[in-house]
């Protein structure tokens, strides 16, 4: 059995809004490890309930790339901060990249109206990205830079980079038309 359309984008925003703040959350709280645990279950889940796995891991996979390039880089260069769950100190701490997971997983369903949108993807990547990362260090998750104007600028930048290429990889892996719904036991 599967569930329709609008059944299967509420169910994936949802498990995408849990994991966002089990990480954000975890990460601000100082159980990181915790948070990041539980939003990688909930990639999980996501992955039992698409209809071909295979295909969504490989979109997944690119985003973590992208994460791990992307946010390394505003790790180097002092555009973020993270106190909690890092690894090295000039790496993305892996519980964001959780959440690079879990924004993946929303490309070929909750956010399926962006497909070919890639303009609209690069405005919605810098606006929503940088407001995304000033919430995660509104809620202490990670500090922004000194420069903090400097700082969401460049996140922006690379989310208006990142969100057009990751639908373009969602575009050239597509599902077939079963794959955008979950499959519910």
């Amino acid at each position: 059995m599967s569930l329709g359309p609008t059944g299967t984008r509420l169910l994936n925003f949802i498990l995408f809004q849990a994991g966002w703040f089990v990480c954000v959350l975890g990460a601000a709280s100082g159980r990181a490890w915790l948070g990041m645990g539980l939003g990688l279950a909930l990639v999980v889940v996501h992955l039992i309930l698409v209809a071909r796995p295979g295909r969504e891991g490989v979109l997944l996979a690119w985003a973590l790339l992208g994460g791990i390039v992307i946010d390394s880089v505003h790790v180097r260069t002092g555009a973020l901060v993270f106190s909690s769950g890092t690894v090295h100190p000039d790496f993305a701490p892996p519980w964001i990249l959780v959440l690079w997971l879990q924004f993946a997983s929303t490309l070929r369903f909750s956010l399926s109206w962006l497909k070919g949108r890639y303009v609209l993807g690069a405005l919605l990547g810098f606006g929503a990205g940088a407001l995304a990362y000033a919430a995660g260090a509104r809620l202490g998750a990670a500090q922004l830079g000194p420069q903090t104007v400097r700082s969401l600028l460049q996140i922006g930048v690379g989310w208006s980079v990142a969100l057009p290429l990751l639908l373009f990889v969602a575009q050239r892996t597509p599902s077939p038309e079963e794959g955008e719904r979950y499959r519910i036991f």
